[in-house]
């Protein structure tokens, strides 16, 4: 069942923000992919009058971000003829539902989560990056706090995102973040608690301290979940080390297995190997509580 708000009791603020921004930082995946990026749109290739240059900032975009971008080639001929240049310095919004309208074998298609990115690796303090786990963060908090009128699909309009995005930071007291920095932290944010393998952690979210007591077994899921998370646990290796527990699993692990989805029992398998090692003669069946 997929996850339509946040938790009610969630607010955005400044230190869940700086959160998430040094969890960021701390992920070589995300910053060096950033630096990569950076290094290519604002160094090496930082004019759109070749189509070489542009080709090669297409490809990078659609194989880091997964754009789903079929037609390199075209949508890179595209932005040249645009002359975009001028246009990206001054920041003209417009530009963005320029690029993402494309016409592919005669049918025009739009990618305008792909315009976003490529517009906003140029000039990140211009342009907010389009992500569908962001417009479901934004949807959800305006349901509950109503700091900007628009619906939803008024998002797929690049004035009206920009506009809700101020009005987010705005209203939550922000306005120390880059528009930059707000996209990474709304970005995280949608995933941990909208993302569609089930990832969002049962007990851990993002305490500085454990909340339960020593003697209450979720306290050991708290710190298990906590520890996968600032670890940086790699989910698909412990979805593969669960799948291996199941082949000699007792009854009662199979079961639990059953209630959660594979990633979510990869972080089980995470929890049970971690207080395995170090307490590798303690009673660990209190497992099956999670």
């Amino acid at each position: 069942m997929k996850k339509k708000d946040l938790p009610q009791g969630y607010v955005p603020s400044i230190k869940d923000a700086e959160w998430f921004l040094d969890y960021w930082k701390n992920l070589p995946s995300y910053s060096n992919q950033e630096k990569a990026l950076d290094k290519l749109f604002m160094g090496i290739c930082k004019r759109n009058d070749n189509i070489e240059d542009i080709l090669i900032k297409c490809s990078s975009l659609n194989d880091f971000y997964s754009t789903n971008i079929f037609d390199i080639h075209t949508v890179a001929q595209h932005i040249l003829l645009l002359k975009i240049d001028e246009r990206l310095e001054k920041g003209d919004l417009s530009l963005v539902n320029d690029i993402s309208h494309v016409e592919v074998n005669g049918k025009v298609h739009t990618f305008y989560s792909f315009a976003t990115k490529y517009c906003s690796h140029h000039n990140p303090e211009r342009y907010a990056i389009y992500d569908s786990y962001v417009e479901k963060v934004l949807v959800s908090m305006n349901s509950r706090d109503h700091f900007a009128e628009f619906r939803q699909e008024q998002l797929r309009c690049y004035n009206t995102y920009m506009s809700v995005v101020r009005a987010f930071q705005k209203r939550y007291g922000l306005m120390q973040f880059t528009i930059k920095q707000l996209d990474q932290y709304l970005w995280q944010l949608g995933k941990w608690y909208f993302n569609p393998y089930g990832l969002s952690y049962k007990y851990y979210n993002r305490e500085d301290e454990n909340p339960f007591s020593s003697d209450d077994f979720r306290s050991h899921f708290w710190h298990g979940e906590m520890m996968f998370v600032n670890s940086h646990q790699k989910v698909g290796y412990w979805k593969e080390l669960g799948k291996e527990w199941l082949r000699d699993a007792n009854e009662q692990i199979k079961q639990l297995a059953c209630r959660y989805t594979p990633e979510q029992f990869g972080v089980i398998t995470y929890i049970s190997a971690l207080f395995g090692k170090w307490c590798p003669y303690d009673n660990q069946s209190w497992i099956v509580e999670y």
